[in-house]
Parts: structure tokens; sequence; C-alpha cells
């Protein structure tokens, strides 16, 4: 338990804590009541409900009670008194379960697109309730906490202990459903959907009320830059590019012409030196999201915590180090989503560099000695790869040209032309509103 914060606060983070454990209880008996499963978590608690005469509430504060045994015997002495207060969420949790399956009773239907209905509906409830509740930062969740707890231990990523434990229940569900009722009981399409769905609509909650439920918290927005601090302010260039653009290029001429300092692949190492990592370990953690269904599960994962992924890591380590860098001085930084870290930020000028896919992996291909249609591919991949990274870390679609101040077509009008037409552009710019 977080004790930072004022009586006031407290009460606040309490109050948005137990609506979201209500609103997931919510989702969880909708989702019973589709009859197409429940989410991973949930599952094992539903079984045992059909099969002993203790509710689904009951059995699933009892599994919790089981995962903060587990942190108790794997801490040991290391075990905080302060994680007793899990029990006091599960025991709420346990209750809301019970109380929403009553209300919820009366739901149900025979037709198959109606109840895929309830389910996503169910997935949306889920997405809301686990969103205030890590909102809330309040406390860890049993579950959460012993999995944390065993990730530690067995020095694994909290993403892959999760997935780890969620298979397991749903293991431990199934052979026992088909055991004792010779069919899948709360292990169907619904369990799958939850697993895809909740960490999506956690994104989609956490931007649209985000904002709303700080204002609620009382959560200070960031001090803006004084006015007069302004004029002093180092001037920044940021350059987004797809890959065989000449993005890099157009951007070391820049900072040629400008006299500014380029930064690049020079952020990986001392993104590297930060974190403790080689660079190669960074360069594979940083821009590598795929839209494969296990690491998709692997990162949603992480809504349910208030750890971080690895890659999330390093994204804030190599934002603090762009940000030291645009405070002290003029530069060209290209790439690692500089345009996104230095939002809003005065005297900043945000460049996107693309080109046709065919010109990208002529040059690619060129550059690196491979045949065109390897750098096709490989080209290919690199920008799903940009795209469901910028969408994962910022939730911004990447290389929409309402997040830039100048796009340049680079096969259409070459790339010193292109460096050429963003240097005027970026002097007229940042005169202007030097002005």
């Amino acid at each position: 338990m977080h004790m930072k914060y004022s009586g006031t606060e407290l009460i606040k983070r309490a109050i948005l804590l137990v609506a979201g454990l209500f609103i997931l209880s919510c989702g969880i008996a909708l989702s019973a009541r589709s009859g197409l499963g429940v989410s991973p978590s949930a599952s094992l608690a539903y079984v045992l409900s059909q099969i002993f005469p203790l509710s689904m509430g009951n059995f699933n504060t009892l599994i919790n009670v089981v995962f903060v045994i587990i942190q108790i015997l794997l801490l040991g002495k290391a075990f905080k008194p302060t994680r007793f207060l899990q029990l006091v969420a599960v025991v709420i949790f346990g209750f809301f379960i019970d109380l929403a399956n009553s209300l919820f009773a009366g739901v149900s239907s025979d037709n198959y697109i109606v109840c895929v209905l309830m389910a996503v509906f169910a997935c949306a409830l889920d997405g809301i309730g686990v969103f205030f509740e890590v909102k809330a930062n309040l406390l860890t969740m049993a579950s959460e906490g012993a999995i944390s707890v065993i990730s530690q231990k067995v020095k694994q990523e909290f993403g892959k202990v999760k997935i780890a434990v969620d298979f397991t229940m749903i293991a431990l569900t199934t052979v026992i459903s088909l055991t004792v009722f010779h069919k899948l009981e709360a292990v169907r399409e619904g369990t799958i959907l939850a697993a895809v769905l909740v960490g999506f609509f956690v994104g989609v909650f956490s931007r649209l009320l985000n904002k709303p439920v700080e204002k609620f918290l009382g959560v200070r927005a960031p001090e803006k830059v004084p006015a007069e601090a302004i004029p002093s302010m180092p001037h920044v260039i940021t350059i987004e590019r797809e890959l065989g653009s000449g993005g890099h290029r157009i951007g070391e001429i820049l900072a040629e012409k400008l006299g500014y300092a380029f930064y690049d692949y020079a952020l990986l190492s001392e993104t590297a030196a930060k974190m403790g990592l080689t660079v190669d370990e960074v360069s594979k953690l940083e821009e590598r999201n795929t839209n494969s269904l296990l690491y998709s599960l692997y990162q949603q994962s992480y809504v349910y915590s208030q750890n971080p992924s690895r890659q999330q890591q390093v994204f804030d380590a190599q934002a603090e180090i762009i940000r030291s860098i645009a405070a002290r001085e003029n530069c060209v930084i290209v790439g690692r989503l500089g345009a996104y870290v230095l939002k809003d930020r005065p005297h900043t000028f945000d460049l996107f560099v693309s080109a046709k896919l065919e010109e990208r992996a002529k040059r690619f291909a060129r550059l690196n000695g491979m045949s065109e249609e390897e750098a096709r591919e490989y080209v290919r991949k690199e920008d799903e790869f940009r795209r469901n990274y910028s969408l994962q870390i910022t939730g911004e679609t990447w290389g929409m040209a309402e997040h830039y101040d100048l796009c340049v077509r680079s096969d259409e009008i070459g790339i010193e032309e292109s460096a050429e037409m963003a240097l005027k552009m970026i002097k007229d710019v940042l005169a202007k509103r030097n002005a």
C-alpha cells in the first residue's frame, strides 16, 4: 500500500479501487451468463462453484488467499505486513462477484450472436475495472502480487509469468471440467476473447478516462514552461522516418547545416549504459512489437500490473535521455518517438520522412547488400514493428500527419532536396515561434 497520499487522496483512491473491483466483478458475472466462458483468472473459481456448494465469489476469495500464502512462503521475512491488506481487497472482490452474479441472474440468451456481444461487453467492463484498479495505485491485487514475486524469484519477466499462470488456471479448469462434466465449462471462446480484448479495452479507456480520473484524484498536470524561459530554450528537430526513406541521412544534413548535435544510434549506447544492458539488448527491445497472439498476450499482461514491461522501461529511459539532451543543446534527434516525447515543447520542429515501399526496398538493398525481395520483406516488417510499437507505447497511430510539422516524400523530390525543403521550413517556423 502506498502511504504517501494525504487523507483525502487516500479516500479518493480507495473509492476508485472499490469502483474498479465492482465493475470488474460485473464483467466476470456477465461473461459467465454469456455461457461462452470466463477470463482465465476467473475460470477456476467458476468451474469449482459448479461442483461444490460454495459460490464463485467464495472460491475466488480462497484462490486469492492461496496467492497471498505463496507470497509469504517465497518472501519469508521480506514479506511486509502491509501486503496483508491484499486480503481486504480479496474479500471485497469476492463479495462483489456474488453480488454481480445475483444482479445478472436473469440475463441469458440462446442466440449465439447475442452471447458473443455479451462476452465482448463483459471484456469492456473488465477493461474499465482493471483501469480503475491500476489507476488507484493503492495496493497490488493478490494474484498480481504473487506473480510479481514469482517473476523475481525465477528471474523471468512479469508478462511471461502472468501468461504461465493464466495457462495453468486454464489447464486446471479444463481438466476438472472434462473429468466432472465431460465437456468444457468456463473455458471457451469467451476465454479467448477476454485474453485478447481486456488489455485492448484497458488501453481504450485509459485514453478516454485518464484525464477525468486524474482530475478526480487531484493529480496535478505538468507545469508549463515559464514564458520568460522559452527564448533561451535550445532548438530541437525530431525526425520519424520509414525505414529506407533516408530519414537518417536527412537528419545528418540538417544537423550539419544548422550546426546542431546529431543523435540517432548514439541514443542506444546511452540507454544501454543507463539501464545496465548491452546495446544489442536495447536494440532488440525497442520498436519490436508484432501482431502475434502470444506477443499480444505478453504485452497485455502488463495492464494488470503497476510494474512496467521491459520494453516500457527502455522507452522511459530513452525518453529521459532525450529530454535531457533537448534541455542542454540544439540538436537533431532521429527516431525513438522523439516527437511524442517532446510533444508541445516550445522550439521543437517535428519532421516525418516517407517514401514508396519499392523505392525504400531498393535503397535498403543497395546499402545493405541484399536482394530487393529480401529488402522489401525486411522493410515491410519494420514498418509493422514501428506502427505497433507506437500504438503500444503512446496509444497513437505512427506516421499520422497531424503529429508533425512537416511530412516529406523523399522518393518524389530526393533526399538532398527533402533536407533543403525541411531546412527552409524549420528556419521559418522557428523564427515565427521566436517572435
